[in-house]
C-alpha cells in the first residue's frame, strides 16, 4: 500500500471508529448547505497552512504525506464544490489553486523523493516509479483544467499526464514505490489522463485500454479490487474494500461509467449492516483477513477505512441511499461542529488530524452524482 494512501486510510479510520468522542457538542448549524460548511472549514485551514507545529505525526516523512493528503482531497474537493455551487465558483478555484501550490512544494514531494532517491519533478522522463505524487496530483490538475480549460497549471497538467503516459505505455502496472505496485494508485493517475482528455475534447488515450481490461479481468475478483500486484500483473493481494472503494472514485473523476461498475461491485460484495448502522466490509464473506494500516480497524467485519471512501464512491455512482446510510454512520461517531460559517470534525480535531480529516470528508461528501 502506497504510503501517501495510508495517511489517508488511517485518518478516515480513526474518525469513523469514534475515537475521542469527548469532542465539544455540535452547534446548531448556520444557514449553509452542509458541503458549503465543509469547504469553509477547509478553506480555515488553508488560509492558515495547517502549520506543522501544530500537527505533526512524530516522523517527516509522514508529515510530507500528511500535508500532501489534506491539499490533494482539497482540491478535489473545491473543484467539487465549483461545479455544483456556480456562485462560489470563482472564490473555489483560487482555493483549488492554493492547493496546487503547496502540491508542487518541496514538502509535498518528500515522501516520494525520499522513498525514490529522486525528486519526482526531476524524474518525469523517467518510464517508471512515482506514480503516488504523479497520480494524485495530476488528478487535481485535470480537475482544474476540465473547469477552466485555458487556465492556470495548464503547463503543469501537460507535463505531469506525458510523464504518466509514459509510465502507463512502459508497464501495465506502473510502480508507486520500487517494486511496490497498487491499482488504486494507478487509478488515480489513469483517471487524470482521462479527464484531461474529456476536458481538452481528445480522444481517451488508447493506452489505457490494457490498463482497463487488467483491472476488470485480472485485479476485479468477484467485483472486488485487489490491493496489490506484481510487475507481471499477477495480483500480490486479497480483494478489499478499502482500496476498491477509493479507486472507484478516483475512477469516476475520468470515467465514470467504469467507476460505478467497480463501486457497484464492490457495495454487493461488502455493503452489510450492524443495528441501525450501515458500513462496507474490508474483506468479501469468506475471505480471511486481518487489520492492517489500509483497512483501518475492522469492527465485526467491517472495514472502516472502506466505509469512508464509500461515501463519495456512492454519491458519484448515484446510489444515494447508501451515501445517505453511510454518512449517518459516520455522522454519528465523527461528530461534526458547526460553528461562524464553517464545519469541522470533532473526532479529527481530538486526534489532532483534524486538516486532513476534514479535506477527506469533505471530498467525499461534496461529490456530485457522475454516473452516466
Amino acid at each position: 500500500m502506497s504510503n501517501s494512501r495510508r495517511v489517508l486510510l488511517v485518518v478516515t479510520a480513526l474518525l469513523l471508529t469514534g475515537a475521542g468522542l469527548a469532542a465539544a457538542a455540535t452547534r446548531p448549524a448556520p444557514a449553509a448547505d452542509a458541503v458549503t460548511l465543509q469547504a469553509e472549514g477547509v478553506a480555515d485551514w488553508l488560509e492558515a497552512g495547517a502549520p506543522t507545529t501544530e500537527f505533526t505525526t512524530g516522523s517527516a516523512l509522514f508529515d510530507s504525506e500528511w500535508h500532501f493528503g489534506t491539499w490533494q482531497m482539497a482540491g478535489l474537493g473545491f473543484a467539487e464544490h465549483a461545479a455544483t455551487h456556480p456562485e462560489d465558483r470563482a472564490r473555489d478555484l483560487g482555493r483549488m489553486d492554493l492547493c496546487i501550490e503547496r502540491l508542487f512544494a518541496a514538502e509535498a514531494r518528500a515522501f516520494d523523493k525520499t522513498s525514490w532517491g529522486v525528486d519526482p519533478l526531476d524524474a518525469l522522463n523517467d518510464p517508471r516509479g512515482h506514480m503516488a505524487w504523479l497520480g494524485y496530483t495530476n488528478l487535481v490538475l485535470s480537475a482544474r483544467r476540465a473547469l477552466d480549460p485555458h487556465g492556470p497549471w495548464a503547463k503543469e497538467n501537460d507535463a505531469l499526464s506525458a510523464a504518466l503516459t509514459r509510465r502507463f505505455d512502459a508497464q501495465l502496472a506502473p510502480e508507486t514505490y520500487p517494486g511496490e505496485r497498487y491499482p488504486v494508485d494507478m487509478a488515480a493517475g489513469a483517471a487524470s489522463l482521462m479527464l484531461r482528455a474529456r476536458a481538452l475534447g481528445e480522444p481517451l488515450p488508447a493506452l489505457l485500454t490494457a490498463w482497463t481490461s487488467a483491472l476488470r479481468s485480472r485485479w476485479i475478483v468477484d467485483g472486488v479490487l485487489v490491493q496489490s500486484v506484481a510487475q507481471d500483473g499477477s495480483a500480490t493481494d486479497k480483494p478489499r474494500g478499502s482500496g476498491s472503494f477509493l479507486a472507484a472514485w478516483f475512477l469516476s473523476w475520468g470515467d465514470p461509467a467504469l467507476g460505478a461498475e467497480l463501486y457497484r461491485g464492490a457495495s454487493a460484495r461488502l455493503f452489510t449492516t450492524l443495528g441501525p448502522l450501515g458500513a462496507m466490509r474490508e474483506y468479501p464473506p469468506g475471505v480471511d483477513g486481518g487489520g492492517d494500516i489500509d483497512s483501518g480497524p475492522i469492527v465485526a467485519g467491517m472495514g472502516v477505512s472502506a466505509t469512508g471512501f464509500a461515501i463519495g464512491a456512492a454519491l458519484a455512482s448515484g446510489d444515494e441511499a447508501t451515501a445517505k446510510t453511510l454518512t449517518a454512520t459516520a455522522t454519528l461517531v465523527g461528530r461534526p461542529v458547526d460553528e461562524r460559517g464553517a464545519r469541522h470534525w470533532a473526532t479529527g480535531a481530538a486526534l489532532g488530524g483534524a486538516p486532513l480529516a476534514d479535506a477527506i470528508l469533505f471530498a467525499m461528501m461534496a461529490t456530485p452524482n457522475r454516473s452516466p
